[in-house]
């Protein structure tokens, strides 16, 4: 329809909300029925699905000389993007394991030793979160310079987009901010020394309470930092590859990360209900059973 009319605004509006309807109906039932998150393995499908034409892209712009390199560009290139990927993977799966030491305790009558063991803190606690909330403020003064009465955004827009360099810059200054943010909102290191100090745990060398919760907030800026610097990098490399190489598809940024951390939580849970059969086909009197969304039919 060529007039943006009141029709096609609600066709428009009705049509994006059925559609979003039924990719949540279906991500629902993916997760009840399957193995790994629904929604999470729908986005994973439709960013994979854009990889062969990507390659069929480069595999042309090799052949008509536009890659910078031609052919030896293009496979280191592609010895970068798998060295790239594999550093993702490194880190998103890396943690920092905090030893916890619990002391003897009194049960009845019965006397339990103390334990041993650690809690573990993510490099990446704030996952894809960042780059998202980043990218949706750098878009607020291109939506508002399209406004009648904020043409003077136009400027601010323009000097944006403008330079790679400034936006890049902006760029990572608010993926690392959105880091330390988001973690603050979900992380909180006071709770966490009062639950180790309740079960009668303390981290050697620290004291229990407030010292601990300490110990564990300066730990965890660390690491936040550490994982907003990944996560700058990672999501800077598109505009990066694209300026020196002069590649004809987009690698890296959010797209890259959500496919890796999907991919390592759908292996995740697979490994574990691998491991609960085995354990049921020892101890079920009836051989293998996976208790579930799988389901063996005696």
């Amino acid at each position: 329809m060529s007039d943006n009319g009141p029709w096609f605004i609600f066709m428009t509006i009705v049509s994006l909300t059925a559609g979003t309807a039924f990719i949540m109906w279906l991500g629902e039932r993916i997760t009840e029925n399957g193995i790994g998150n629904g929604i999470s393995l729908i986005i994973f499908a439709g960013i994979v699905a854009r990889l062969p034409p990507s390659g069929e892209r480069l595999f042309e712009a090799v052949k008509a000389g536009t890659v910078t390199g031609d052919l030896g560009g293009a496979l280191a290139l592609l010895a970068f993007m798998i060295l790239v990927i594999g550093c993702v993977v490194y880190i998103e799966r890396g943690m920092r394991r905090i030893p916890v030491q619990y002391a003897k305790r009194m049960q009845g009558r019965r006397m339990f030793a103390g334990q041993a063991t650690y809690f573990p803190m993510k490099v990446n606690a704030s996952g894809v979160i960042p780059p998202i909330f980043a990218g949706a403020v750098l878009s607020f003064p291109q939506t508002l310079a399209g406004w009648k009465y904020l043409s003077f955004m136009a400027g601010v827009e323009a000097a944006i987009r403008g330079s790679s360099w400034v936006y890049n810059g902006l760029f990572v200054l608010l993926i690392i901010f959105f880091a330390y943010f988001y973690t603050s909102l979900t992380f909180r290191p006071d709770d966490v020394a009062d639950n180790i100090k309740k079960q009668g745990g303390y981290i050697p060398g620290i004291r229990p309470g407030k010292q601990t919760a300490e110990y564990i907030e300066r730990t965890l800026n660390r690491l936040t930092f550490g994982g907003g610097v990944y996560l700058a990098t990672i999501c800077v490399i598109p505009s990066v590859i694209a300026g020196l190489m002069n590649v004809p598809f987009y690698f890296g940024g959010t797209g890259l990360l959500i496919v890796v951390g999907v991919a390592l939580d759908t292996v995740q849970q697979i490994e574990q209900h691998l491991i609960s059969r085995n354990y049921e086909g020892f101890a079920g009197p009836r051989g293998p059973r996976i208790r579930g969304r799988l389901k063996v039919m005696a």
